[in-house]
């Protein structure tokens, strides 16, 4: 046979193997069911956990092919060894990789032993807790393992060996600061109880083999971590945990545990800040409130007898000066107090400063009794005349409210009145505007940006009825009056039109020797066609002014208006028979005359008469310039007595939060007002004249604001009595602080916790429809501890739809200070502010020193959920196994895998080392030959 078919032949038999091994392997290894691959030896019970690992012995067929085309000179018996050898590693590999185990069972029991050493802890009760160690140290079994966890703040583990590898009972004693490493605290190490952190620690302390077992002596009180959600967890890792309670009594003290104070305190108000003193015993202390560096002042020192438990203590007190106020509770003269830590608590509030308004009169000396007002009821008044108002709209926003008062148009200007509409629609402000002589239509404010602004139209029911103002200028034409003279009573004549309302009508007489009408009885609002009229009158002829004066009152005669009045210019002399019993007989049907004189040539006494017996004024004009300015004054001051001065009660008509504490019916009478008419809603009309129904008082909203129209004077005139109404200070002090500006465009509420030394902050944020606002871009600002001013920032995340959440620790006890600020950020990157919160935290001292009394509950709780006992009276039924054993597994991996070695290193070994026909001799080459063939 040849070589070749040698080989083939080889090779058939060697897949012949490997389709025997394949098909014994799928049907014995890989379809076998679970718990095929166990025997039981002299009790003993061995495995293999991953018997499909075997399959790594099918590489033997490969071995076996690979020896029919080996290149080694070796005798065939030492190529067979080798392959046995090979086939071997092989089949050791797999059944390492196969991990053989040998399983054994042990009720052997490891118990750890958690002792609470906190400051909570009295010294009576660590005794107690070394006896039950003891105890629990003589009651272990022969295998048995007891380790021993203190803890406090954090736990550690105390050794239970000496120096010579002996087990030893160890010590249980409280915690001391450890320079360096791992436990270095800061502060009182003792000043804590972390219970889930000892049970936590507890896991990996207990040896393999051996059933897992915890007690947990503690007084159950937790300033860190969650002890029954740990119970839980604790089962899972195969760990009954067994609790018990220290029993000794809590030790005498006094703690004052919270100080609470409202969160919006305001300047000048009375407050209460209560206190909360918990007590073990009954004793005595001596108790003291500070308000910042001194006593607080209406309550500061007092005597108090403490019972046990919680006793509240009640001060009164108040702010006088904004800003950021500390208030610190202390007890002394404590009868029995074990810790002084918590005997003084501090907190500190943010007392906002009073409310700012700007006060704006033409006549500043007569704004006493509203200044006064405002000032009584805690507000800062800054009282300015016209020309003092706020050029930017940046310094009008630091005024929380606005009054504009008893101010004519002329001394207002429009960029001003542009500031007050985005002051009210954009800022949120609060306007009020309030009448006088100067004011609505007296002050000439129709077609204003002011009067669309206010809740009032200018033109009442009672100016549409009649005309207000009924106006005949009676003008000398003489042939005297040519040139400037002529100009300028013609100039006066129509400046007359720009102060008359729109429904005002006038007409003017001229005359020489006769009289004539150039302007027909007519309402004002026809002012382009009367100043052409007037325009068009020339000097001529002499001076007679009986028949204008008779002209004059003919047309006023048939007039009807609330007030009649007649302006006489002349510039010379005149016959004065039949003049003052005709100006007589004009007074008499309330027909008023002014006579003016122009130049050094006129009958003074003529016109002075005139004046006096017809009820006006008598004005000297030396100079034609100075007509206008004196018609534009007589006409002013005409109008001006058009608004109504009579005496009425004021009616309450709609209601308003501020008016619900004070009674209008028992206002006195007003003296006077300006009659003004409603605009339709959203306007209000909330006070009107209880005889006519026209408005006194009326608002609506503007943009984010109010305006409101005040239709009386806030001065000792039309108000004069009301100034003396006890009601006059709370009745716009409760007005402004409804109407005021709140400088925060939208106050979301803070609830904050502090949990492990932790501060967690909370804000849900809704719009104004009450739907979830997202999306914010929010930031919280913690101050202090204070009195000082450390700052910290850190972002507040949404956690869930509308919340915004934050955490910080707090490295320091002490007062602080909470500001968060919501913003949205918008597509140029600037951020829009549009909320903000605020809330004050007091962390005073470690929770260790607030509570004293154990907590049976958890313990108890936590007892049931970790499947042990609570308060077990004796040690060794901790030790029973109950039933219980541990079955564990012994890996042999270890021993195939070095079999596999000795195997490998064997093969090895054959291939260098020739066993067999020693004395063979094989050829070697011709290496030179080899360099030069």
């Amino acid at each position: 046979m040849s070589a070749r078919a040698r080989r083939a032949l080889w090779l058939l038999l060697c897949a012949a193997f490997f389709a025997a091994l394949a098909y014994a392997y799928r049907r014995h290894v890989w379809s076998a069911p679970p718990g095929a691959f166990v025997w039981l030896r002299a009790g003993v019970r061995y495995e293999l956990l991953q018997p499909r690992m075997l399959g790594v012995g099918l590489l033997a067929p490969w071995f076996v092919a690979v020896l029919a085309w080996s290149l080694a000179d070796l005798p065939w018996q030492q190529r067979t060894l080798a392959v046995a050898l090979r086939i071997a590693f092989a089949g050791l590999l797999g059944v390492a990789l196969a991990r053989p185990v040998r399983s054994a069972s042990t009720d052997k029991l490891a118990l750890v032993v958690l002792v609470d050493v906190s400051d909570s802890v009295s010294d009576e009760a660590l005794a107690d807790a070394r006896k039950l160690l003891d105890e629990a140290w003589s009651a272990r079994r022969k295998d048995d393992v007891v380790r021993l966890v203190t803890f406090a703040e954090r736990p550690r583990l105390i050794e239970v060996f000496d120096a010579d590898g002996r087990p030893v009972v160890p010590p249980v004693e409280r915690h001391r600061a450890v320079e360096g490493g791992g436990d270095t605290v800061k502060g009182d190490v003792g000043a804590g109880s972390n219970l889930q952190a000892a049970l936590q620690l507890s896991y990996g302390l207990f040896p393999p083999g051996h059933l897992r077992r915890a007690l947990l002596i503690s007084d159950g009180l937790e300033t860190d971590g969650d002890l029954l959600a740990e119970a839980n967890r604790a089962l899972e890792h195969g760990v009954k945990l067994h609790t018990s309670p220290y029993r000794r009594e809590p030790p005498a003290e006094v703690a004052v545990r919270e100080l609470v104070l409202p969160e919006r305190v305001k300047v000048g108000e009375t407050f209460e800040v209560k206190a909360d003193v918990y007590a073990t015993r009954t004793t005595r202390a001596k108790v003291k409130l500070h308000q910042g560096e001194t006593l607080n002042g209406l309550d500061g020192v007092r005597e108090v007898e403490l019972t046990p438990g919680p006793n509240p203590i009640v001060f009164k007190s108040v702010v006088r000066v904004p800003g950021e106020v500390t208030y610190a509770f202390e007890l002394s003269e404590i009868g029995a107090d074990r810790f002084a830590e918590n005997n003084r608590i501090a907190t500190t509030i943010d007392v906002p400063g009073r409310p700012q308004v700007l006060y704006v009169d033409d006549t500043p000396q007569h704004s006493g009794p509203l200044a006064r007002a405002l000032t009584a009821q805690q507000y800062d008044v800054d009282v300015r005349p016209p020309t003092g108002f706020p050029a930017s709209l940046k310094e009008l926003e630091r005024y929380d409210f606005v009054v504009l008062s008893d101010v004519a148009k002329e001394r207002f200007s429009v960029s001003s009145q542009g500031l007050v509409e985005s002051y009210v629609r954009d800022l949120g402000g609060g306007f009020l505007y309030a009448g006088g002589e100067n004011g609505y239509a007296l002050g000439g404010w129709q077609d204003t940006t002011l009067a669309r602004l206010l809740p009032v139209r200018m033109d009442s029911e009672r100016m549409n009825r009649m005309p207000s103002v009924a106006m005949v200028l009676v003008v000398d034409h003489s042939g005297s009056m040519t040139g400037l003279p002529m100009e300028m009573a013609k100039k006066a004549a129509k400046a007359t039109l720009d102060v008359l309302a729109g429904d005002d009508v006038v007409s003017v007489v001229v005359f020489d020797s006769t009289p004539e009408t150039v302007v027909k009885m007519q309402p004002v609002r026809n002012r382009n066609r009367i100043r052409g009229l007037i325009s068009q009158v020339q000097p001529a002829g002499g001076t007679e002014i009986f028949p204008a004066l008779d002209r004059a009152y003919g047309i006023l005669s048939v007039t009807e208006a609330r007030k009649k009045h007649v302006i006489l210019l002349t510039d010379g002399k005149s016959p004065s028979g039949g003049i003052r019993e005709l100006v007589s007989q004009m007074i008499a049907e309330s027909i008023t005359v002014t006579s003016v004189g122009l130049g050094g040539e006129v009958d003074e006494a003529l016109l002075k008469t005139i004046a006096d017996v017809g009820g006006g004024r008598y004005h000297e004009a030396p100079d034609p310039n100075s007509l206008p300015r004196i018609f534009t004054k007589e006409t002013e001051m005409i109008a001006k007595a058009a608004a109504v001065e009579d005496w009425f009660p004021v009616a309450q008509t709609d209601n308003a939060s501020f008016l619900k504490r004070i009674d209008v019916r028992s206002a006195p009478f007003l003296h006077g007002y300006v009659a003004t008419k409603l605009k339709p809603p959203p306007a209000v009309q909330l006070l009107a004249n209880g005889d006519t129904d026209e408005p006194i008082l009326a608002r609506w909203r503007v943009g984010t604001g109010w305006a409101l129209a005040w239709t009386s004077d806030v001065k000792a005139r039309w108000a004069t009595e009301w100034i003396g109404w006890p009601g006059w200070e709370k009745f716009w002090g409760q007005l402004v602080r409804e109407h005021m500006r709140h400088k925060e465009r939208h106050e979301l509420d803070m609830q904050t916790e502090v949990r492990g030394g932790v501060l967690h902050a909370t804000v849900d944020a809704f719009t104004a429809d009450e739907r979830f606002d997202n999306q914010l871009a929010s930031a919280l600002t913690v101050t202090g501890p204070l009195p000082g001013n450390d700052k910290r920032v850190v972002p507040m995340r949404q956690t869930a739809p509308g919340r915004y959440e934050a955490s910080l620790p707090l490295e320091r006890h002490g007062s602080f200070l909470l500001r968060a600020e919501h913003g949205r950020e918008q597509p140029d990157g600037t951020r829009v502010p549009v909320a903000s919160s605020r809330a004050h935290v007091s962390y005073p001292y470690p929770r260790e020193y607030a509570a004293f009394r154990v907590d049976d509950v958890v313990l108890e709780r936590a007892a049931l959920a970790g499947a042990g006992r609570f308060s077990p009276d004796a040690m060794a039924p901790i030790f029973e196994p109950e039933g219980e054993k541990l079955t564990y597994h012994e890996e042999l991996w270890a021993r195939a895998v070095m079999a596999a070695i000795v195997a490998f290193v064997l093969d090895l070994a054959l291939r260098r080392v020739r066993l067999f026909d020693r004395g063979f001799k094989g050829t070697r080459p011709d290496r030179s030959a080899r360099r030069w063939a």
